[in-house]
């Protein structure tokens, strides 16, 4: 059993989604897959890590034909209409030549890019073997912002999904989504990470603070409209809680000028996005571990069903989370349900500032749920679970490669 795995972003790349790829694939013989994308890593790039090139064949997608006239007289989304449909055919062309020359039995397609899905499925079809979708963010939802892209989604989603021998989804929340609108069964398989840096000796206990020392509020990733009001309603808490000596340490490539403009400010210490090796470190010093999703987005839905590739982490830090998500949300629904942090799901300071207040001040109620949170991140969020999930899904038998 061998099959091609495509996707927008892939190891090395360091987005979230290349990540998960590697950490699933990384002991997975290489004989069983090879990786296309449109990203090239045949040349440096200062942004990727060397040591997470996969040992496997990898299959560049070329860009695609494209119509460049049409701006004038308000043809552009006629042009772009045109435009996505000609990309799905040109890559399923190509990626069905590279089944056929690696001699793949399956063709496994992730979200990102629009067309990628599809052109996967099509490839598939053309090749006679069995397709599997893996939803990494909500196919049709995570368009928003372009509607000529949207358009397409829609309307290609139903038969993508229902064409496919098994769809992948991160979460139990995307899952039952694709169900209602669908009628399509996922599997879950959660964003996996490497627990071992989390399980050193002499993990941080600071759950009891003395008044005269700094308490760290911690938050590591990207910021962005996915956020922001949920930022807002936690300086408006900190300025409710008046003279607590707390801060707010974001680790994040996102500049002061953004945070700024959207009125996130106040007892804020801003670091540079660090690596991977040293984040363990970080968040297992924090007082409390902030989790947020925005109330108000211009992607509501996108929200409710996304699943952070970092929520693992969090888990295994031992350290107590603050959650605070629409109520709907996946990220709401799991912290509720494992009684794995303190959940805050209305858009309101006041209850946020009551969390803290209970957090820093109820030891026994952080013991419980850090424990229980760990327990979730070995049970959830492993690798070996992932791997065999996946591998169990394709149909290869998941042991690891001599």
């Amino acid at each position: 059993m061998k099959f091609a795995l495509v996707s927008h972003h892939v190891p090395p790349s360091v987005t979230g989604q290349a990540l998960v790829i590697y950490r699933m694939l990384h002991d997975v013989d290489p004989q069983h897959y090879c990786l296309v994308s449109p990203e090239r890593h045949d040349v440096k790039n200062a942004s990727e890590s060397p040591s997470q090139f996969l040992p496997c064949s990898y299959h560049r997608l070329p860009p695609p034909f494209r119509l460049e006239r049409g701006y004038r007289f308000g043809l552009r989304r006629v042009r772009e209409g045109i435009n996505i449909p000609l990309a799905v055919v040109h890559h399923s062309r190509r990626i069905a030549n590279i089944v056929r020359s690696e001699d793949c039995n399956a063709v496994v397609a992730c979200t990102g890019d629009v067309t990628l899905l599809p052109a996967g499925y099509l490839a598939s079809r053309l090749t006679k073997v069995p397709f599997y979708a893996y939803i990494f963010d909500h196919y049709s939802y995570r368009e928003w912002a372009d509607p000529v892209a949207a358009f397409w989604a829609h309307r290609l989603e139903g038969l993508v999904m229902n064409g496919a021998a098994g769809v992948i989804a991160p979460n139990e929340v995307l899952r039952d989504d694709l169900q209602k609108r669908l009628g399509v069964k996922a599997t879950v398989i959660h964003n996996s990470f490497d627990i071992a840096p989390y399980e050193m000796d002499g993990v941080v206990n600071r759950t009891a603070v003395r008044a005269s020392e700094e308490i760290k509020i911690v938050y590591t990733g990207a910021i962005y409209e996915a956020h922001f009001d949920a930022f807002r309603n936690l300086m408006a808490a900190l300025t409710k809680l008046g003279n607590r000596n707390i801060r707010l340490h974001l680790y994040t490539n996102e500049s002061d000028q953004t945070l700024e403009r959207e009125s996130v400010r106040g007892p804020i210490v801003r670091h540079e996005q660090l690596s991977m090796t040293e984040m363990p470190r970080v968040q297992m010093e924090a007082d409390i571990l902030f989790l947020p999703l925005a109330f108000n987005s211009p992607y509501p839905d996108l929200v409710r069903t996304s699943a952070t590739t970092k929520l693992g982490e969090y888990l295994a830090t031992r350290r107590p989370i603050l959650v605070h998500a629409p109520r709907a949300s996946f990220v709401s629904w799991y912290f509720r349900e494992h009684d794995c942090g303190i959940v805050v799901d209305e858009n309101d300071p006041a209850r946020l500032a009551e969390a803290i207040e209970l957090i820093l001040s109820d030891a026994q109620l952080c013991r419980r749920v850090a424990a229980n949170a760990y327990e979730r991140a070995r049970t959830d969020f492993s690798v070996s679970a992932a791997r065999t999930a996946f591998t169990s899904l394709l149909g290869l038998n998941g042991e690891p490669r001599r």
